[in-house]
């Protein structure tokens, strides 16, 4: 997969710019379990909330609300700082 931008992190105003527009992936709680993810974007909102954008290989969305504080923005069951996910990561929630 080709994005247009380099980094996962990005703002609301960017992440239009390059044609995400996370309102129209499936908001979820949890992150699927078993099932490949690739990291697309982490689009800030407010100072205390991301939004983790993720796509599965039948090109499914995925959005996950992060809300955290002092840098820590913990995805559970990842248990990783979204912070710290890179563009194109991939992920399988439950699989070590």
């Amino acid at each position: 997969m080709q994005f247009d931008h380099t980094q996962f992190t990005v703002g609301f105003r960017q992440a239009l710019e390059n044609g995400i527009d996370y309102r129209e992936y499936d908001k979820v709680n949890r992150l699927p379990e078993g099932i490949p993810l690739m990291a697309i974007a982490g689009v800030w909102g407010d100072y205390n909330d991301i939004r983790c954008l993720f796509i599965d290989q039948y090109g499914q969305t995925y959005r996950r609300h992060i809300t955290g504080s002092a840098g820590q923005y913990i995805i559970r069951e990842l248990d990783l700082n979204a912070k710290q996910i890179h563009l194109g990561q991939e992920f399988v929630v439950g699989k070590e």
